[in-house]
């Protein structure tokens, strides 16, 4: 669950939202700079969201701040993982 809704629930995060998905062709932007494809499933805050600074359009929405991001990707970056992930993937370097 985010932990902002307000900001994903405001008028302003759809449009922000399809931006980032159609410039990023629905691929995930991390796969395709490593020379990967695979679709995009999250779109995340290059800059994370805070309590402080949730209220910041350049930050909340400015699609420059947002990047799509595959699961995999998405979870790496916010350190998450299902627990079978660190058994069968070898940890990136």
């Amino acid at each position: 669950m985010a932990r902002f809704p307000e900001v994903y629930q405001d008028p302003q995060w759809e449009p922000a939202r399809q931006e980032c998905i159609r410039r990023a062709n629905g691929l995930c932007q991390e796969c395709m700079r490593k020379k990967k494809i695979k679709p995009g499933k999250e779109v995340d805050h290059i800059i994370e969201l805070t309590e402080d600074n949730k209220t910041d359009w350049d930050i909340a929405y400015n699609p420059d701040n947002l990047q799509y991001l595959c699961t995999d990707h998405h979870n790496h970056k916010h350190n998450r993982s299902n627990g079978l992930q660190d058994f069968l993937i070898p940890p990136e370097s």
